[in-house]
């Protein structure tokens, strides 16, 4: 290995072993990133998250943070990390249901959500207009970053996601331009904040 790959493996290890934190296939992180939109978001769900993104291992064994960001794949992590707002950390959330599994389990669990990945998801179109089962002229489902997450951990957990009602009072004059005067308010979601308020995840560190 030579000493510029040492050094990209280096702060690689670095990032994912930070406060010995080991990132695990279906780990959730939840990020602020830098754009006006997101601060509207992160005032709009009271958090300090605008995205998010799921690890996932690719056929190399690597860790990759699936996205939906403009079509949903799976980026490196410096890639989903660029975009963090200045001075804030990234929250990492673990389904409960996977805190304990062994090695062969964890290997398992690794593959099957790869090939889950791929196979269901991986291309889904972003969808623009936050909704929860939206679909193009195509028939291909829209999935906006943390609805990806919800539907694709939902195929693995024991008790599914539960939506709820969205809202989009407390900056309204933004969303009516957004969404050209026709606001989605109160049709079922769920937000990047969702995660950090469910009882079937636990809070595990920082990035």
């Amino acid at each position: 290995m030579n000493k510029y790959m040492f050094l990209i493996a280096f702060l690689l290890l670095s990032l994912t072993s930070a406060l010995g934190l080991e990132l695990k296939s279906g780990d959730v992180l939840l990020i602020s990133f830098n754009c006006y939109e997101c601060r509207v978001i992160e005032s709009e769900t009271n958090s300090p998250f605008s995205h998010s993104g799921v690890i996932v291992k690719n056929e190399d064994n690597e860790i990759r943070v699936a996205q939906s960001l403009g079509f949903v794949a799976l980026y490196p992590m410096d890639q989903f990390l660029k975009k963090r707002t200045p001075g804030t950390t990234t929250a990492v959330y673990r389904p409960k249901e996977f805190l304990d599994l062994g090695a062969t389990e964890q290997k398992k669990l690794d593959q099957k959500m790869l090939a889950t990945f791929n196979s269901v998801f991986k291309g889904a179109p972003f969808d623009v207009r936050y909704i929860w089962d939206n679909f193009d002229s195509e028939g291909r489902e829209l999935l906006y970053c943390s609805e990806f997450i919800a539907k694709f951990l939902d195929i693995f957990l024991n008790a599914p996601t539960i939506p709820y009602p969205l809202t989009y009072k407390k900056n309204e004059a933004y969303w009516f331009k957004y969404f050209k005067g026709d606001i989605p308010d109160g049709v079922l979601g769920n937000s990047p904040a969702s995660f950090s308020n469910d009882e079937r995840f636990i809070f595990v560190g920082n990035l």
